[in-house]
């Protein structure tokens, strides 16, 4: 289903990447679609506060450390809004650039806080979909890889009650180019009322990474926050069964 999901969330606006100058909106409507917030929930509204720390070994021994913090909400017709910046060190995170997944309009926009653009992908009709359960969605793997799934005790994420999962991947060697084995964990840990994601970890000698909620409020979010801001030059594309249209306004 998760497969079958992103293949139609990427030929969905497939039709528009001819376009050079709008090839990058394109892309993060893609990325929108493809990601774990795309699926439509309704009468669940949230706002959250959401951090991401990224640890890469490198073959010198010099280990590179990167936090990232998103923003996120969702409303009750299903519009979720999504902002992501990067922390420097000793610093605020910054943030230039929103991604708002619309249901309603059957739309995903990207909007430019620095530019004061907005690019809009009219969706065809069926590329959002419902939300699935992460119980329900096949998980993938090469050929060769072992896979072992332990379900967690529930416990408590930003004052929300959170199911989880543990996957541990083992790679014997050879199997992604490797010469020794190499196992990696991983957890995931969902909110079973508002459907969405509360933390994840991954533990692999190639890469560590911690991703948590760590504020939440399940109140109604400001409604404009999912329009345009009048002052900002919008440039729209259209995809269609055939053909493409791009205009600007």
């Amino acid at each position: 289903m998760l497969l079958r999901c992103r293949v139609l969330a990427a030929s969905a606006v497939a039709l528009l990447a001819s376009q050079a100058a709008f090839s990058q909106y394109v892309a993060a409507a893609v990325a929108a679609l493809n990601s774990e917030d795309a699926a439509v929930v309704v009468g669940r509204p949230f706002t959250l506060v959401e951090t991401t720390m990224d640890t890469i070994p490198r073959p010198n021994g010099v280990t590179m450390t990167r936090r990232t913090v998103q923003r996120k909400w969702r409303d009750a017709q299903g519009r979720f809004r999504r902002e992501t910046g990067q922390v420097a060190e000793g610093q605020e995170p910054t943030f230039d650039r929103a991604t708002i997944v619309d249901p309603v309009k059957n739309t995903v926009t990207t909007l430019d806080f620095d530019r004061k653009t907005a690019s809009v992908v009219h969706l065809p009709a069926g590329t959002l979909h419902p939300y699935v359960d992460q119980e329900d969605k096949p998980l993938m793997a090469m050929p060769g890889v072992q896979i072992k799934i332990e379900k967690l005790v529930a416990r408590s994420i930003a004052g929300e009650p959170a199911v989880g999962r543990r996957v541990t991947r083992t790679r014997p060697p050879g199997t992604v180019g490797n010469a020794t084995t190499i196992v990696s964990v991983s957890e995931r840990w969902i909110s079973p009322d508002l459907k969405i994601v509360l933390a994840t970890s991954m533990d692999d000698p190639r890469q560590q990474q911690v991703r948590e909620v760590a504020q939440l409020n399940r109140g109604e979010p400001d409604a404009g926050l999912f329009q345009i801001p009048a002052d900002y030059s919008v440039t729209e594309a259209v995809g269609r069964p055939l053909h493409e249209e791009v205009h600007s306004r």
